[in-house]
């Protein structure tokens, strides 16, 4: 049985006015997703934090290497204790005398 004329027009205004509503909707949202705070912006800032987050794991992996590498160094060798007690602690042997001069003072701008 065909459906009357009025109601196959009805569903095809319907029809247009929920597309209309769709579209509507999807650029509204689409504008606030863009410009809002939740929106790229934040998504460009958490990938510029990631970036530099990384950036400090790599840094702080290649600082834990050079500090593992010291402290075999002063487990193996004198010879780095001796450099460490006179350079970081201005330790002597006896008999020895050490100049010590002073650090320039820093700069205040």
């Amino acid at each position: 049985m065909p459906l009357p004329a009025g109601a196959v027009r009805d569903s095809h205004v319907t029809l247009r006015a929920f597309t209309l509503l769709a579209g509507v909707l999807a650029v509204v949202f689409g504008l606030s997703f863009f410009f809002s705070n939740r929106g790229i912006a934040q998504l460009q800032q958490a990938r510029k934090r990631v970036d530099e987050l990384r950036a400090d794991i790599t840094r702080l992996q290649a600082e834990n290497v050079r500090l593992r590498s010291e402290i075999d160094s002063v487990k193996k060798s004198t010879y780095a204790v001796e450099r460490i007690a006179r350079e970081d602690l201005g330790m002597s042997k006896k008999g020895e005398v050490v100049y010590m001069l002073p650090k320039p003072a820093a700069k205040n701008p």
